[in-house]
């Protein structure tokens, strides 16, 4: 069983196999360590191109700071359910501030 904690980057096979793409887990701990649940919920990352561009308004930047090798956004409007035994690797950890700021985006778009 391969587990994730919350805010951890994680690279999957999605949306396809041959394009694994980072996503940032938002399952609870005890759900991400819990072998009772075999998908996890996460929010999709991109690099950004142009490199210079401005954030969208759903999206939280992210770097090396975070355990990328690039700038990348984390697309905060989308919540997507994967497989936990499809994680390929844990990369990194995103950072205390951008957590927030991913926090804040989230409650902002859903209303919460």
């Amino acid at each position: 069983m391969k587990s994730a904690r919350q805010w951890d980057l994680v690279l999957v096979p999605y949306p396809r196999p041959e394009q694994p793409h980072f996503l940032v887990v938002l399952s609870p701990d005890w759900i991400g360590t819990n072998p009772d649940f075999p998908t996890l919920n996460g929010l999709i990352c991109h690099t950004i191109r142009p490199p210079d561009r401005p954030p969208r308004s759903h999206e939280v930047f992210l770097d090396e700071a975070d355990g990328l090798d690039h700038k990348t956004v984390c697309r905060c409007h989308l919540v997507v359910e994967f497989p936990r035994e499809k994680i390929i690797v844990v990369r990194g950890r995103v950072t205390l501030p951008r957590q927030a700021a991913i926090r804040r985006k989230v409650r902002d778009i859903f209303g919460l």
